[in-house]
């Protein structure tokens, strides 16, 4: 079943980290940004024409562009376990002929693993403008967040002592993979949960130019902020 999002609150999360920037008249990519939820927001004062949103899933392009018809839908065929396992491994992020002022992605590298994370996010730097901001979210496990996973998906408690020491660990169904510790068949997790989770520790020592920020608008995301000079 296509993944249509319904989690709504991006605009509000992004607008706080970023430190209330004026939106208007600047160029946004959503990256990962489903059906656009983000313009949803009352709040929002994202200009729809200047609005781009990349997404791998086809039907969530779909709805975004008839919800707004205004704006730019970009279907973007790249393999993910659990949103799209019929795309290509290979495939890289489309032509845009623009770079932005704002690139955000909202619980996007929470399902994808660390040499992914990687290669997206220097292609997405390089689409920056000058001056441009790039705001990421990740998921600590700490404050409960891991086991709160845990427990709404009915799955052993005792996982958390296996992941107690990981810098970063994929959740893929019912099993933990710590770091890059490799899978032996990935095609058994195709279409069913795959969460990813970095400590605060390691994205800071990852990412050394970024702000890392805690979660904001009652989330429980944290935000990686890269700026481009």
């Amino acid at each position: 079943m296509p993944h249509i999002s319904q989690k709504y609150g991006q605009f509000q999360y992004f607008d706080i980290q970023l430190g209330h920037p004026i939106w208007r008249g600047k160029y946004v990519l959503d990256f990962g940004g489903n059906a656009g939820n983000i313009l949803k927001d009352p709040a929002s004062t994202i200009d729809i024409e200047k609005y781009h949103c990349i997404d791998i899933v086809p039907e969530a392009i779909e709805k975004g562009r008839r919800d707004y018809p205004a704006a730019n839908w970009i279907a973007y065929d790249r393999y993910n376990i659990s949103f799209h396992p019929t795309g290509s491994r290979s495939a890289e992020i489309p032509e845009l002929g623009r770079r932005f002022d704002y690139i955000l992605a909202y619980s996007v590298f929470t399902h994808v693993d660390v040499d992914e994370m990687d290669h997206l996010t220097e292609r997405l730097l390089s689409l920056l403008n000058p001056g441009g901001a790039f705001a990421f979210t990740f998921i600590d496990p700490g404050n409960g967040n891991f086991e709160h996973r845990l427990e709404r998906t009915n799955l052993d408690g005792s996982l958390l002592q296996t992941v107690e020491h990981a810098p970063w660990f994929r959740l893929a169904g019912a099993d933990v993979y710590l770091e890059d510790d490799p899978i032996p068949n990935p095609a058994t997790y195709e279409g069913k949960q795959y969460h990813v989770f970095h400590t605060v520790e390691f994205m800071t020592g990852h990412f050394p130019a970024a702000e890392i920020l805690p979660p904001a608008n009652g989330e429980v995301q944290h935000c990686c902020l890269l700026r481009r000079s």
